[in-house]
């Protein structure tokens, strides 16, 4: 049996266990096993695959996106342990590993045999992640001060402080990341094209993403900007990373 299948097994199994948990209160912390085992499964075959191809395990976006659902769930899954009512969405968790799992079967393996090209790849997937995740967090923060503002709280369990603090903590992330993509993508351009810089439409979309995070992570630091309106920017710029993922292409 592959890594990539009983990563999926795992996963499957995390999601019968939650399902047993929320209904039973019983099986939380096998919940939490079989997660964690399916996501290292995935791991040990993405690195077994990235020491074969010596580069970048993956060339296509369907394993871009499969290794990129799996690092946001990584990360949310290391949260979870220190702030212990995330595992309650263990379910969505599992199913959402699974989906991320099953996009790595039709992948192909990376052409690129350099490790600027794998820094540069490494560097664009961290600050998607974070962008995503700094746009949910922003998302939750919202509609928490909703509540918090008509003295609705009931069944929602998400601290304020924890919300700003992740929403600032990913927007910086993002930004250093995306500082990264550019400048590892510049050096691996200049071997590979014999320039550092190709008018490659992915590529264009990466700089509008970081001036755009330079600007909104600027403003934060100089107090500029309300934090309301912080939370509508990060959002934002959720939406636009996930423009770029979705539609913007590579042409070379």
């Amino acid at each position: 049996m592959s890594l990539l299948t009983l990563s999926i097994v795992f996963y499957f199994l995390a999601f019968v266990s939650s399902l047993v948990s929320y209904f039973l209160n019983k099986a939380e912390k096998l919940t939490r096993l079989f997660l964690f085992v399916a996501l290292l499964f995935y791991m040990l075959y993405a690195i077994i695959l990235s020491v074969k191809v010596g580069s970048f395990p993956f060339a296509d976006t369907y394993g871009f996106y499969s290794l990129l659902g799996n690092v946001i769930l990584g990360i949310l899954i290391i949260i979870s342990f220190k702030y212990e009512y995330l595992w309650k969405f263990s379910a969505f968790f599992a199913i959402f590993g699974i989906l991320s799992t099953l996009l790595a079967m039709p992948a192909e393996p990376s052409p690129y045999r350099s490790p600027l090209y794998s820094l540069h790849i490494t560097s664009a997937l961290a600050s998607y992640a974070f962008a995503f995740l700094g746009g949910l967090s922003s998302m939750f923060k919202l509609f928490l001060e909703t509540r918090l503002k008509h003295k609705n709280i009931t069944g929602f369990f998400m601290p304020l402080s924890l919300l700003r603090g992740a929403e600032r903590l990913s927007m910086n992330l993002s930004f250093l990341f995306f500082t990264l993509t550019l400048i590892f993508g510049s050096f691996w351009s200049r071997s590979f094209f014999g320039k550092h810089w190709v008018n490659d439409p992915k590529l264009i979309f990466v700089l509008y993403l970081w001036t755009y995070y330079a600007v909104a992570v600027h403003l934060n630091l100089l107090k500029r900007i309300k934090p309301k309106t912080l939370s509508y920017a990060v959002i934002l710029g959720m939406v636009f990373t996930v423009l770029n993922i979705l539609f913007v292409r590579h042409e070379l």
